[in-house]
């Protein structure tokens, strides 16, 4: 009976023995990454690219030797920076609790006004190892580290440039700080562009009529001013235009005048040469043909009386005007 029962007790044992050995397989899936843990230290060769250990069934010795973690690397995980659209949901409805809690999540500008930013920030793991070991709490590490940025950006810029012109400076300028800062902490995740952005940035509702007055405005003022521009450069070419041609055809006519003119002047020189050689002559030339001008212009009536005839009154009228 003894050596039953003690052969019970080694069978128990090693019953055991397996079933704590076999504990130590474990499965990876295509969307994680696992970490090894020897008595809480990560192996070299997981900490170097691509980090961990790939999908499928591995094994480790189980507890308290080793320690398995699959984070998951492909999921977008999300955080909310500022102030939550619960508290903005609150607020509206007038709840005196929300309206005490406001002022939290005040955020100052360049030019001391105050304005209310909610932003949505998402990220990936990149480096699961460092994801484990750096930060107890990734999310609220990436949390604080966006909206310590987001603040300092803030204080750079006046409110108008912050509710208008500057607002994709401003994500874009966040994102990329945040995300320096976050290397520099060696968290292994990585800020996603297209997905981090500010889905609210508006003043307390008691003032937010006046700033909406106030954007309205330099709106319409920024409409106007590129409306002049526009017109400006639809007349600018037309009136080049129109100018470049004036100045090409005074070209011309002051080219048809200096022509003329030297061609006038040459043939006066000639004329004067041949007057002085025959001056007689010359001037019975020049007297024909001074004749033969005017005279082509006179009317002229013939009269063909046969002998006998009376002799036939003639009147002519000039209608040559004056």
């Amino acid at each position: 009976m003894r050596r039953r029962g003690v052969t019970g007790v080694v069978a128990g044992l090693l019953l055991l023995l397996v079933v704590y050995a076999a504990s130590g397989f474990y499965f990876v899936q295509p969307d994680e990454r696992g970490v090894v843990r020897w008595f809480g230290r990560v192996p070299y060769a997981q900490r170097m690219p691509p980090y961990g250990v790939g999908p499928g069934l591995h094994y480790a010795l189980p507890w308290p030797v080793c320690r398995v973690d699959v984070p998951k690397t492909t999921v977008f995980r999300r955080v909310l920076v500022g102030m939550p659209p619960e508290l903005r949901d609150a607020i509206s409805r007038g709840e005196t609790w929300a309206m005490r809690a406001s002022p939290a999540s005040d955020v100052f500008t360049g030019d001391v006004n105050i304005l209310k930013v909610t932003m949505a920030v998402q990220y990936q793991v990149v480096d699961p190892v460092a994801y484990l070991l750096a930060t107890e709490d990734p999310d609220e590490l990436v949390r604080v580290t966006v909206q310590g940025v987001l603040i300092e950006k803030l204080a750079e810029l006046p409110v108008d440039r912050a509710l208008t012109v500057a607002k994709s400076q401003l994500e874009n300028d966040t994102r990329q700080c945040a995300q320096e800062l976050l290397d520099a902490y060696g968290c292994g995740v990585r800020l996603i562009p297209q997905l981090t952005n500010l889905e609210s940035i508006e003043p307390p509702r008691a003032v937010i009529n006046a700033f909406k007055d106030v954007v309205s405005a330099k709106k319409d003022g920024e409409k106007a001013i590129d409306d002049a521009i526009a017109e400006a450069n639809r007349i600018l070419p037309q009136a080049r235009g129109d100018a470049a041609q004036i100045l090409e055809e005074a070209q011309g006519y002051y080219q048809t005048r200096v022509k003329r003119a030297r061609g006038e002047a040459e043939s006066f020189l000639n004329l004067l040469a041949e007057y002085r050689l025959a001056p007689g002559v010359t001037a019975d030339r020049l007297r024909l043909q001074t004749f033969e001008k005017v005279l082509a212009k006179v009317r002229k009536v013939i009269v063909d009386n046969k002998p006998g005839d009376p002799p036939t009154r003639i009147r002519i009228i000039d209608e040559t005007p004056e």
